[in-house]
């Protein structure tokens, strides 16, 4: 459930890579206090990211209709394993699949290291196939000592290229003709 929370005019919550995974991330594992403040926790919100909604539903639920559509939705979310003792992790969403597009970039923030992989949404029997980027932030377990640690945050996207892709297609497939009855010629408004 999306908290009613309306930030300041101009204000973009842009946390860079490194804020993800040393404040954000480690403090959500290893806090032993509430370490958020209530803005950040609306900020960076709870969310099955692995579950069975839909990337476009997570968005309206979790407040992405209320962004810009270059800004992203942070979300800590719960890994789930394929099976119990393995350590593959199941990248499933709703009726696609989150579809990795790299091997991971290391992230060191002072005495955190992590990971950042960037998965893109995959149904082909979607129209919002590629349209819904994910990236995820673990913290390097072995760094600290730990093991299975199952938490991670999540920043998820519209896919601006895939969109601007497609209308570009649409315009030259001829299925946007741009009308021009619109025009006026300003040179005759009166002020």
């Amino acid at each position: 459930m999306a908290a009613a929370f309306r930030c300041s005019v101009g204000f973009k919550f842009l946390p860079t890579d490194r804020e993800l995974v040393g404040y954000y991330l480690f403090n959500k594992i290893y806090a032993k206090t509430e370490s958020f403040t209530d803005v950040e926790k609306v900020l960076v919100k709870e969310c099955d990211i692995y579950g069975s909604q839909e990337p476009w539903q997570i968005w309206e639920l979790y407040g992405g209709d209320d962004l810009e559509d270059s800004q992203a939705l942070h979300l800590f979310t719960r890994q789930k394993k394929v099976s119990v003792n393995g350590s593959r992790i199941s990248r499933r969403v709703g009726s696609g699949t989150w579809a990795g597009d790299d091997c991971g970039e290391k992230i060191v923030a002072g005495n955190v290291a992590g990971c950042k992989k960037r998965f893109r949404y995959e149904n082909q029997d979607s129209s919002h196939n590629g349209a819904w980027i994910m990236h995820e932030f673990a913290l390097d377990s072995k760094a600290l000592g730990i093991h299975d640690q199952d938490i991670v945050v999540c920043r998820l996207k519209k896919n601006l290229f895939r969109q601007k892709k497609r209308r570009s297609r649409r315009v030259k497939l001829g299925n946007f003709e741009p009308s021009t009855s619109h025009v006026s010629d300003h040179s005759s408004l009166a002020i």
